[in-house]
């Protein structure tokens, strides 16, 4: 059964950190408190221009890590998601073919042990009609039904219908065998999937908590970074956010410029080979 990754409710924050170190998840790299300007200090550097501008270059790059620390963090759990989604994908479709070659074993069972009882009847059948050299044969080195089925296929005795008979019982005891190793196979396979997508569940559970928390962290912090660089530049929070959104998608719209282009020299680069191999004669 899949299970939703709802990883707060599942995890301490000494849990994640755990969870996250033992499948080699990174934790958002964090800024200590202490390394945030309290606003003594910003108030101190607006006295002095230079002091000033290294400030606003200090908490710029501070909010431009929580950006990314978030983002980040939100790749890999989107990665841990899939992960997991894959391998409960391939845990379902191994349930299923553990079932299904399961239920064909069992009925190949039945139909080989059956088809092994009319092979003995047949053969009991022959000793009380005066197969009086098979009788003793097998009396003598019988084992037991599956040399009796060997006796069966090797009598010059035996009719032509007991050695259909002998044939049947014989392939089907052999597809009995086959399917029940398929089986074992595929519950082998079921209880390997398993495993792993438990651990797969773990994982994704603990980058999820790692990206809540990201998150959480850049909220608290950006507003505060965002008042102070106002402080600094005598402005707003919203006008100084709004100028970090407009230069956030101005990034964006750039390197999407850049991965278009890039694109589109590949496409004419692929366009110049094959036009001289398709007209050579």
């Amino acid at each position: 059964m899949r299970r939703s990754v709802r990883p707060i409710t599942l995890f301490s924050a000494v849990a994640v950190g755990a969870v996250a170190a033992s499948f080699g998840l990174t934790a958002p790299a964090a800024v200590a408190d202490e390394d945030y300007p309290s606003w003594t200090d910003v108030e101190q550097a607006k006295l002095n221009e230079d002091t000033k501008q290294a400030e606003i270059e200090n908490l710029t790059e501070l909010l431009v890590g929580l950006q990314t620390t978030a983002a980040d963090a939100a790749t890999q759990s989107q990665i841990a998601a899939e992960a997991y989604r894959i391998t409960q994908d391939d845990l379902d479709a191994a349930v299923l073919r553990e079932s299904s070659l399961t239920g064909q074993a069992v009925a190949a069972q039945a139909t080989a042990d059956t088809s092994k009882l009319r092979a003995g009847l047949i053969a009991a059948h022959l000793a009380k009609t005066g197969a009086q050299s098979l009788s003793l044969n097998l009396f003598l080195n019988g084992n037991g039904a599956d040399d009796l089925l060997g006796q069966l296929g090797t009598a010059s005795k035996l009719s032509e219908q007991s050695a259909r008979i002998y044939a049947e019982a014989s392939q089907d005891a052999n597809t009995a065998s086959s399917l029940a190793d398929q089986a074992a196979a595929a519950q082998a396979e079921r209880e390997r999937l398993t495993e792993q997508s438990a651990t797969r569940f773990e994982e994704a559970s603990a980058a999820a908590a790692l990206t809540q928390a990201a998150l959480e962290t850049e909220q608290r912090k950006s507003q505060e970074l965002y008042e102070q660089l106002a402080l600094l530049k005598d402005t707003t929070a919203e006008a100084e956010r709004s100028y970090q959104t407009g230069l956030d998608a101005a990034a964006a719209a750039e390197a999407f410029a850049a991965a278009q282009a890039a694109a589109a020299a590949i496409a004419a680069q692929a366009t110049r080979q094959q036009t001289p191999a398709a007209s050579a004669p």
